[in-house]
């Protein structure tokens, strides 16, 4: 009876320890993940779409010489960032802090999307520079 209460005893002091060490590694694995995308990011409005495409396009040019030679990579620069992340909570009166945990998740989920936007964003202004009296023309609207 007393190397049967041993071993038990030994079992439960073994599951004892590695749950202890399980927790503690999946505590240390979640440091090292990134985090996920916000939630936000998915109930962006159409207009705040449309802001935030703006604010990371207008963000993108005044950072990279060619923006339509960025990849996705620069839509998640800390200065393109930190500069969108300002015109996006100026346009849409939301905290710095949620405009950028907003825009974070947005380009997370549709970087591609974005720099598609920027580039026909960028192409329809510079040709309406190069025609005359095309200045007064409306302008092509963002793409979500």
């Amino acid at each position: 009876m007393s190397s049967k209460w041993s071993k038990r005893s030994a079992i439960i002091a073994t599951l004892a320890v590695l749950m202890a060490g399980a927790t503690e590694l999946r505590a240390q694995i979640s440091n090292y993940l990134p985090s996920a995308p916000s939630q936000a990011a998915q109930a962006l409005t159409g207009g705040q779409q449309s802001a935030a495409n703006s604010a990371l396009c207008s963000a993108l040019a005044s950072h990279f010489p060619n923006p339509t030679a960025a990849g996705p990579s620069a839509l998640s620069d800390p200065t393109v960032m930190t500069t969108a992340a300002s015109s996006f909570a100026g346009s849409t009166s939301l905290p710095l802090s949620s405009a950028t945990d907003m825009l974070k998740g947005y380009v997370a989920q549709h970087a591609t999307d974005i720099l598609a936007s920027c580039a026909t964003s960028n192409a329809a202004s510079g040709l309406t520079s190069k025609i005359p009296g095309a200045g007064s023309l409306p302008s092509v609207p963002s793409m979500p």
